[in-house]
């Protein structure tokens, strides 16, 4: 498994050698889960060319490592989420063009059906979905926002449910997923892109067997980002842009 593993890999980068990379410039944009896997390669690869507000939970050391001023970083626990004046008064003036929600938590490792606990299960929801929707609350009164990305799950996916289980994550994504179609309907007339990505199998802390860099992957979503192909809106796609179900 592991040889086959190892193959897919490099499959994989040498087919993204082959591919154009795009670039995103002179946008303001929000990042949350910025501290690892994706939401931190996704700041390191846009810092330079755009104005970057970093969400993180707790530790900011990864950020802390880029040499960058610009890059201004709030600490938020997105577990317990609650009002903040402050954080609300930054993302307003702040005026995000695009926000880039890739925050997220698995859970615990048992979460079948009879050992759900619903204190967890708050807790999952408010990371996943929750904290989310306060920041696209608050960025719509910025009345800059172009883009609203929402990093999903095919398992938040119920045509493509088979197996069941991991109730946390699996409804979470897929509550995600909902908000998202419903906001690319209210959000049309106002020109505001919204859709949700697959990233795929992602090497994180979330998936230590992933088989795509967090570098590659942020490259694929910053692509999608920079095309900003209308017929995205509303739609649930993976990297490579295949729709997928909802």
């Amino acid at each position: 498994m592991g040889l086959i593993k190892t193959l897919q890999r490099k499959m994989i980068s040498f087919k993204n050698l082959l591919s154009k990379d795009l670039e995103l410039k002179k946008k303001n944009i929000i990042i949350t889960g910025a501290n690892s896997g994706i939401g931190l390669a996704l700041v390191k690869a846009l810092n330079i060319n755009n104005n970057i507000l970093a969400f993180v939970n707790k530790d900011k050391s990864n950020i802390a490592n880029i040499e960058d001023e610009e890059i201004k970083v709030i600490n938020w626990d997105f577990s317990n989420i609650e009002p903040n004046k402050k954080n609300t008064d930054t993302i307003i003036e702040f005026k995000p063009n695009i926000i880039i929600n890739s925050a997220a938590s698995f859970g615990s490792e048992n979460q079948k059906f009879f050992d759900i606990d619903i204190k967890q299960f708050n807790s999952i929801f408010n990371i996943n979905v929750f904290s989310a929707l306060s920041i696209i609350q608050d960025s719509l009164k910025g009345k800059k926002l172009e883009q609203i990305i929402n990093i999903s799950s095919e398992m938040g996916s119920i045509n493509l449910n088979k197996e069941g289980d991991y109730y946390y994550y699996r409804t979470s994504k897929t509550l995600l997923n909902s908000i998202t179609k419903n906001l690319s309907i209210d959000l049309k007339q106002r020109n505001i892109s919204t859709y949700c990505i697959h990233p795929g199998s992602v090497k994180t802390k979330l998936n230590s067997g992933g088989l795509i860099s967090p570098k590659i992957a942020a490259q694929k979503i910053i692509n999608l980002c920079a095309e900003n192909n209308s017929k995205f809106n509303g739609k649930f796609i993976d990297i490579n842009k295949n729709i997928l179900e909802w």
